[in-house]
């Protein structure tokens, strides 16, 4: 059970089965985070409608860190990329890309869902063989940790774009 939850885990992480995607896991969300910000054109906070055919969305703007968009504003969104992150569920985001006509995440980039932020920590490592765990336990644990870093993430780039 415990290669299971390892492999589950690990599928967690590959956005995307094109062999030209060749995104460094995120060791670092602290130091990624301002790095991110200063690349990037947009970052937001936005509540995502997906579509019926799962490659546009609409997002409405919640709160802008960086760029010119306003709260409120209704944009359409694209997942074009290779690599994702790729907007695949419905609710907020933090999202960090380039909306000229429609909006784009950077690819290999920090954008996540807030509700299920799985993908800003690695999977935990593997257990030594003969140490005994409840898979749940670690999963529940995981997941809760992914939690709080949105949250502080979020605080850091409140902290960031009223610095400028």
């Amino acid at each position: 059970m415990t290669k299971i939850l390892i492999i589950f885990l690990t599928l967690i992480f590959i956005p995307n089965e094109n062999k030209n995607c060749t995104c460094a896991p995120i060791e670092n969300w602290q130091k990624a985070t301002p790095k991110e910000f200063e690349y990037v054109d947009d970052v937001f906070i936005g509540d995502v409608t997906i579509s019926e055919n799962q490659t546009d969305y609409l997002i409405v703007v919640c709160e802008v860190f960086k760029g010119d968009l306003k709260s409120g504003q209704k944009i359409k969104g694209v997942n074009i990329g290779y690599c994702g992150p790729f907007v695949d569920k419905n609710g907020e985001w933090v999202m960090f890309g380039k909306y000229l006509t429609e909006f784009k995440v950077n690819d290999c980039g920090l954008s996540s869902n807030i509700a299920e932020p799985y993908g800003m920590l690695p999977p935990p490592p593997p257990p030594p063989p003969d140490f005994k765990y409840d898979e749940k336990t670690v999963l529940k644990k995981w997941k809760a940790e992914s939690k709080k870093m949105i949250i502080e993430q979020i605080k850091m780039l409140r902290e960031i774009s009223t610095s400028e």
